[in-house]
């Protein structure tokens, strides 16, 4: 699951208007949601509705949560864990927000890109024992002894392939159900779910009556509307620079300047580990069950959260070239980071940089 950080620039400022009541920035911050931290703010008139706008966005968060969660049961709650759990045994019927995840993301794996697979799960494990000991300040020699080698051996990935063949995983529009053919597969939707989430949670909160409100899931950001501040016409979202720790003078990296869309990154500076010389980010592709390594940071923009996430892990995942071709055909744009601290980006992205 990715978790990488964009900075987000707010201002403390107040409408002026001589007719309605100035709007005020209300803000909040939560952590118990997709494994990230997730900051959100909302220009409101009052603090009775500020409150009920963030309220309403934390809530939504949560509910999708437990929905998109595989590793977590919850009372009364049928979820990806729900799915995995009857692997190879019987198909389950799922809510609607699960079904139309799963769906997008076999529509997205056959129509735009096979660098995100969501039945990658059993191999995203075995990486994810190897990252958690090295995190955990485990040695070479200490991985080495406990788990047998000091990274996942090509044979032990490569005895997983069978279980992430996406035509495996089978959907039925008529009863809402999930079923995974295989038994012992998974599917990880880390590469997907936050995004969708966030983007459902921005619909939710328009449709609720938030005027303006930036939300920030991690690398995920859906801006919702305009600045409803005097002197402001657009909201400014920071790139992190992936060489810097967060918090240095130079950690960012670029500012964009846009209104109602969302900027998604994905990037190999948070969930890592470094061996020999060579850094293991959390991204896996799927034909070579490794981690990539022609990428630091890629930040996609588009309206929708949802493909934003997903063209985000594909880009990290393809060459410089196949993104920019991949980004063309689905309208948004890319501004890439190299494994040389290169920096690129896509025609239409200049139009959104801040001098």
């Amino acid at each position: 699951m990715k978790k990488i950080i964009l900075m987000i620039i707010f201002s403390l400022c107040l409408v002026g208007c001589s007719n309605e009541k100035a709007y005020e920035k209300y803000q909040t911050e939560f952590y118990d949601c997709f494994d990230t931290i997730i900051d959100v703010a909302v220009y409101a008139q009052s603090e009775k509705e500020g409150n009920r706008e963030l309220e309403l966005i934390k809530n939504e968060f949560i509910r999708l949560h437990k929905l998109f969660d595989r590793y977590n049961s919850y009372e009364g709650v049928v979820n990806f864990k729900t799915v995995n759990d009857n692997a190879g045994i019987e198909p389950v019927k799922v809510p609607d927000e699960v079904f139309n995840l799963m769906k997008f993301s076999i529509d997205s794996y056959n129509n735009i890109s096979h660098k995100v697979n969501v039945a990658i799960g059993p191999v995203v494990d075995v990486w994810t024992e190897y990252r958690d000991l090295y995190e955990g300040g485990a040695t070479k020699e200490e991985v080495t002894a406990k788990l047998g080698s000091p990274l996942p051996t090509k044979e032990r990935l490569e005895s997983l392939r069978p279980l992430l063949n996406m035509e495996n995983i089978v959907i039925n529009e008529k009863d809402k159900s999930i079923y995974l053919k295989e038994k012992g597969m998974e599917v990880e939707m880390g590469s997907v779910a936050k995004g969708y989430a966030t983007e459902l949670v921005a619909q939710y909160a328009e449709k609720n009556g938030v005027k303006s409100a930036i939300i920030s899931a991690g690398g995920n950001v859906r801006i919702i509307g305009k600045p409803l501040i005097e002197g402001r016409d657009t909201f400014l979202v920071g790139i992190r620079n992936p060489d810097a720790e967060e918090g240095e003078q130079n950690s960012v990296q670029a500012v964009l300047a846009v209104n109602d869309t969302s900027v998604v990154t994905s990037g190999d500076y948070q969930r890592y580990f470094d061996l020999d010389g060579r850094r293991y980010s959390h991204i896996i592709d799927p034909d070579t069950l490794y981690p990539d390594t022609l990428f630091k940071s890629v930040t996609i923009t588009n309206k929708d959260s949802g493909l934003c996430d997903f063209l985000s892990t594909a880009s990290f995942l393809s060459t410089k070239e196949e993104a920019t071709e991949m980004l063309k055909k689905e309208n948004a744009d890319g501004y890439f980071i190299d494994t040389n601290s290169e920096v690129s980006y896509t025609e239409g992205f200049k139009k959104i940089l801040k001098d």
